[in-house]
């Protein structure tokens, strides 16, 4: 049986203090939030949540009681801020648009474990593209292949993202994944729990095991090759593509077509270099090999009015929404 999960919770400038003394220390963080709907229209932020590399030290910094004493947090956000000292996080998109919306902080070096996860899909385990594809096929919003084969267009080149526990589960890893209460608790009642106070101790040892799971995955992943020297920087620029990518969709509604869904977005792993448009749908600037294009021989003349990612959220989340072709301006 799992020991308990230990740490420290930081509602007053005295746990602040000690919990900055000892980050400051650690040229590695592991970082989680929790709170209603974080990322979302109305989303809060409730706890943020940070542990030293292998977890040795975890600190659950309440942000509802801390926020009278901002000023007094300032040596936290340095180190949040400090492109040396790297952060592990586990889909960092809705952590990084809270605590920037939050703190007015930008997270620096993140390293996302949902994204290396993806890169050894084809650079370790050497995964082959009719299995990329499969993974459309199940779990929740599973696409019919036959619904894939149809618009095989729109899915060049994307990934569907795994969830954290299924990672673990995956990997045989000897560690108890997300308490099946606390996400029974989610589903039945919803986030907004969270921002109850007091915080029962279950939640508060549910968001501290959330840092020891991503420890893990962490040490996992260096084992199994997934993150290396060699890697680590490229993995660094992708996940900061990938935490601006919520920063510049913005926050939409919970019932939007184009939110959120276990898609990769494009222009993540790789850094496109040419004219860039703006999709309709996410409203990100994206290059031309995001949308569906329509060529008159070899010159490009439209391009679809909605990426291809936010296309494939419609077959998923079995919605219309009208597809427009926009004249493609060539560039001086």
């Amino acid at each position: 049986m799992d020991e308990p999960t230990k740490y420290v919770y930081c509602n007053d400038l005295t746990s602040v203090a000690y919990a900055t003394h000892i980050l400051a220390q650690s040229p590695v963080l592991i970082i989680d939030c929790e709170g209603r709907n974080i990322g979302g229209l109305d989303g809060v932020l409730s706890l943020m949540c940070i542990g030293t590399e292998r977890a040795e030290y975890i600190f659950l910094f309440d942000v509802l009681a801390l926020r009278p004493f901002k000023y007094h947090l300032l040596p936290l956000f340095c180190i949040l801020a400090n492109s040396a000292v790297k952060k592990i996080m586990w889909d960092c998109r809705n952590d990084f648009l809270e605590i920037l919306s939050e703190y007015d902080v930008m997270l620096t070096s993140i390293v996302d474990l949902q994204l290396a996860e993806v890169q050894a899909r084809t650079t370790v385990n050497r995964e082959k593209d009719f299995q990329r594809i499969a993974r459309f096929t199940w779990g929740s919003r599973r696409l019919p292949l036959r619904t894939i084969k149809q618009n095989s267009e729109l899915f060049f080149g994307v990934h569907r993202l795994q969830g954290m526990d299924s990672c673990i589960r995956e990997a045989k890893l000897p560690t108890a994944g997300k308490d099946p209460e606390v996400v029974a608790m989610h589903k039945a009642v919803g986030s907004s729990i969270w921002l109850n106070r007091p915080l029962p101790p279950k939640l508060l040892a549910y968001a501290a095991h959330d840092i020891e799971l991503i420890a893990v995955l962490y040490e996992h992943f260096k084992t199994k090759a997934w993150i290396t020297p060699a890697n680590e920087l490229l993995l660094v620029a992708q996940s900061m593509r990938y935490a601006y990518s919520l920063f510049y969709q913005g926050r939409v509604a919970d019932d939007d077509v184009f939110g959120p869904c276990a898609v990769l977005p494009l222009d993540v792993l790789s850094d496109s270099r040419g004219p860039k448009v703006q999709c309709y749908g996410c409203n990100r600037m994206l290059s031309l090999s995001c949308y569906t294009l329509r060529k008159q021989g070899k010159k490009l003349q439209t391009r679809s009015n909605i990426c291809r990612i936010c296309q494939i959220k419609i077959l998923m989340k079995e919605t219309v929404y009208p597809i427009i072709w926009v004249a493609i301006i060539p560039q001086m």
